[in-house]
């Protein structure tokens, strides 16, 4: 599990970390808990990762978080992904999966996916990390490429 410190990590006093992006963060929190409890009951492990102690993917050994310190929340003039993408409007995260084991047993169990509220990322674009939305994407899919 990952706490809002955790997904927030260093933009808590960036002026893009508001109420609204706080409370969407609470909610994917509350939906991401539910599905890992939900994983772990059924066998799945989610590694710590060895810099940041949590199960988010860091890509960068100062992170708290993943994506080269932007794999949870994101400022606005964070340089990956778009104006406000789902990781900038605090509705998405990316879960440490060095293995791709999360997204494997995701594949077979997109029930769970459906039953939490939770969309992925296709697994094949994301090697070693398993991107988590609760936004819809624009295809409707569960599982959806970038």
């Amino acid at each position: 599990m990952f706490t809002l410190i955790d997904y927030v990590g260093p933009w808590a006093e960036s002026p893009d970390w508001n109420e609204e992006r706080e409370d969407n963060a609470n909610l994917l929190i509350a939906a991401c808990t539910k599905l890992q409890a939900l994983m772990e009951s059924d066998g799945v492990h989610f590694p710590l990762h060895e810099h940041t102690g949590t199960g988010l993917h860091p890509r960068n050994r100062d992170s708290s978080i993943s994506g080269e310190t932007y794999g949870g929340f994101r400022p606005q003039d964070c340089p990956i992904g778009a104006p406000h993408s789902a990781h900038k409007e605090g509705l998405a995260v990316d879960r440490y999966d060095p293995g791709d084991l999360i997204d494997q047993f995701l594949l077979r169990r997109v029930d769970l996916l459906n039953q939490c509220g939770i969309y992925i990322e296709a697994p094949s674009t994301t090697p070693g990390w398993s991107h988590w939305t609760i936004r819809s994407p624009a295809s409707g899919h569960v599982i959806f490429y970038p």
